[in-house]
C-alpha cells in the first residue's frame, strides 16, 4: 500500500502545477512590462508557449501513453519546467526570454493533460473523486494569486523584486515533481496496449466538434489572461487587490469542482460546454465596457462557468469517447485544440488592445459565441447516439 493515498498524491501534483500557473497568469505580464516589454511584445511572449505547445502537447500525451509511465513522465516534465524558468530569471535579453518560454512550454504545457488522464483512470478504479481532487489545483492557483500579489504589493514587509514571480513558478514546479514521485506507476492493460493510435478520422464526430467548441470558449479568455492585470493596474488597483480579483474567479471554480462529479453526471459534457460558452458571451461583453470594481466583483465568479464548466465538460467528453488506452493522447489533443485557439487569440490580443483597449473583449465575446454554437451542435450529435443506445 502506498505511503500517501492516491487522492492526496494526485491533489498534491495538481497543487504544484497550478500554483505556478496562479503566479504566472496575473503577474508574468507585469514582470514582462518591468523588463521593458510593450503590449505587442507582451502578447508575443504569452503566445510563444501557446504556439510551442501545438507541437509538444500531442507528443507529450502520446509519450505518456506509449511509455505506459505517466508518473515518470510527470516527474521529468515538472523538473525540466523548473530549470527552464530558472533560466528565464537570468535571461539577458528579450530574445532569450522568448527562447526560455518556448523551452518551458515543451514540458509545462503537456503536464496537465497527462495528469488529467491519470486522474480519470484512477477515478475509473474508484480510487478518487475527480472533481474533489482537481479542486486542489484551483485552490493552489488562488494561493499563487494571493501570495504573489501580497509579496509584490509589500503586504507582509517591503516589496520583493519582481523576479520573485519567476522563482515562485520554478519552486512550484519542483514541488510538483516531488509530489509526482509519490504516485503509483500504472501499466496499461494488455487490450489497451494493443489499441491503435487514435486519428481524427477514427474518433466520434461528437468528440471532435465538442473539442472545437471547448477550444473556442477557452480561447476567448486570451485577452483576459494577457491584459486584465494591466487594465486593473491602470485603474489604480493594487497588486494585492488584483490578486484577490483573480482569486475570486477561481474560488467560484473551486466550489464547482467540489460538486463536479454530481454536476457532470446531471448535465453531461455537452451541456457543460454550452453553459461555459453562454457565460463567456456575457462575461466578456460586459468586460468590454471597462466595468468598475463593484461590477468586476460580480463578473469574476463567472470564471466557474467560462473556464470551469468548459474544463469539466472537456475532460468528461474525452473520458466517454476516447479509444481505450489512449486517454492521455486524446486529453492532449483536446489541449492542442485549445492551444490553437489560444495562440491565435493571444497573438491578436496585442494589436486589438493597442487599438481598442477594453473594447478588445468584444472579440473574446465573439469567440465564446462561436463556441456556444458548436456546443449546441455537439448536443445534437449526441442525441441520436443516446437514442440508439437505448433501443
Amino acid at each position: 500500500m502506498p505511503l500517501i493515498a492516491p487522492r492526496h498524491a494526485i491533489a498534491a501534483v495538481y497543487a504544484g502545477l497550478f500554483f505556478g500557473i496562479g503566479v504566472f497568469m496575473p503577474f508574468f505580464p507585469v514582470w514582462l512590462e518591468g523588463r521593458g516589454f510593450d503590449a505587442a511584445m507582451i502578447a508575443l511572449a504569452l503566445a510563444v508557449p501557446q504556439v510551442v505547445r501545438l507541437v509538444t502537447m500531442p507528443l507529450g500525451g502520446l509519450l505518456a501513453d506509449r511509455s505506459g509511465r505517466p508518473r515518470a513522465t510527470l516527474i521529468v516534465y515538472a523538473a525540466a519546467t523548473a530549470l527552464c524558468f530558472a533560466g528565464i530569471a537570468f535571461a539577458p535579453s528579450a530574445t532569450f526570454i522568448l527562447i526560455g518560454l518556448g523551452l518551458a512550454a515543451v514540458f509545462w504545457q503537456p503536464s496537465l493533460p497527462v495528469l488529467d488522464a491519470y486522474a480519470v483512470a484512477r477515478r475509473r478504479e474508484g480510487l478518487i473523486d475527480y472533481g474533489r481532487v482537481r479542486l486542489w489545483g484551483s485552490m493552489a492557483f488562488i494561493g499563487g494569486n494571493l501570495l504573489a500579489g501580497a509579496l509584490l504589493g509589500g503586504v507582509f514587509f517591503a516589496k520583493v523584486p519582481t523576479d520573485t514571480v519567476i522563482w515562485l513558478i520554478a519552486g512550484a514546479s519542483v514541488a510538483a515533481a516531488l509530489a509526482a514521485a509519490t504516485l503509483r506507476e500504472v501499466r496499461p492493460l494488455p487490450h489497451e496496449t494493443a489499441a491503435r493510435r487514435p486519428t481524427l478520422a477514427g474518433m466520434a464526430p461528437v468528440l471532435l466538434v465538442g473539442l472545437a467548441a471547448a477550444a473556442l470558449v477557452q480561447g476567448s479568455h486570451a485577452v483576459l489572461y494577457a491584459f486584465a492585470s494591466l487594465m486593473w493596474q491602470g485603474k489604480g488597483l493594487s497588486s494585492t487587490l488584483i490578486g484577490l480579483l483573480w482569486s475570486l474567479g477561481v474560488l467560484a471554480e473551486v466550489v464547482l469542482f467540489h460538486y463536479g462529479t454530481r454536476v457532470t453526471m446531471r448535465l453531461g459534457p455537452e451541456k457543460l460546454l454550452l453553459l461555459g460558452g453562454l457565460a463567456g458571451v456575457l462575461r466578456f461583453a460586459v468586460m468590454a465596457l471597462d466595468p468598475p470594481l463593484p461590477l468586476l466583483l460580480l463578473l469574476q465568479p463567472l470564471h466557474a462557468l467560462t473556464f470551469g464548466c468548459t474544463y469539466l465538460g472537456t475532460v468528461e467528453l474525452v473520458a466517454r469517447h476516447a479509444p481505450p488506452g489512449r486517454g492521455a493522447s486524446v486529453q492532449a489533443l483536446a489541449a492542442w485544440a485549445t492551444a490553437i485557439a489560444m495562440a491565435g487569440a493571444t497573438l491578436a490580443a496585442g494589436p486589438l488592445w493597442q487599438a481598442y483597449g477594453p473594447g478588445a473583449f468584444l472579440a473574446s465575446s465573439g469567440l465564446a459565441l462561436a463556441g456556444t454554437g458548436l456546443a449546441l451542435l455537439t448536443g445534437r450529435l449526441r442525441q441520436p447516439q443516446s437514442a440508439g443506445s437505448g433501443g
